[in-house]
């Protein structure tokens, strides 16, 4: 398991790097809003994928992409942060949109990559 660590930092930092350029110069034309639901959707699907690929759980290749490069890529503290915000100001609709697009999105391109990578 040890051997896997410096995997799963790179891919971590690769991740995080990758969402962080979308967030702040990448995407101008996209609201915050919409550009986690893009990495949080880009994530599942390339996660879905990964584990299409690398069935066994330990694989160090597996670890490096998925739990590496897909956890840091992905946002749930992000979609936290602004759903709580949405509810705060008393916007009910549109934060139960938001929580349903994210799944939608999440789920569906997780199953279609798995179902593509297959």
């Amino acid at each position: 398991m040890q051997r896997a660590a410096p995997g799963i930092l790179i891919g971590g930092v690769l991740g995080s790097v990758v969402r962080w350029g979308l967030l702040e110069v990448g995407t101008p034309s996209l609201t915050p809003s919409q550009v986690v639901l893009l990495v949080n959707g880009i994530g599942a699907f390339l996660l879905g994928g990964v584990i299409a690929r690398y069935p066994v759980r330990h694989d160090p290749r597996r670890l490096a992409s998925g739990v590496g490069f897909c956890g840091g890529l992905t946002t749930f503290s992000g979609l936290a942060v602004d759903l709580a915000g949405r509810l705060d100001a008393g916007e009910l609709a549109s934060s139960t949109g938001l929580a349903v697009a994210h799944l939608v999105v999440g789920v569906t391109g997780f199953l279609a990559a798995r179902r593509i990578a297959a």
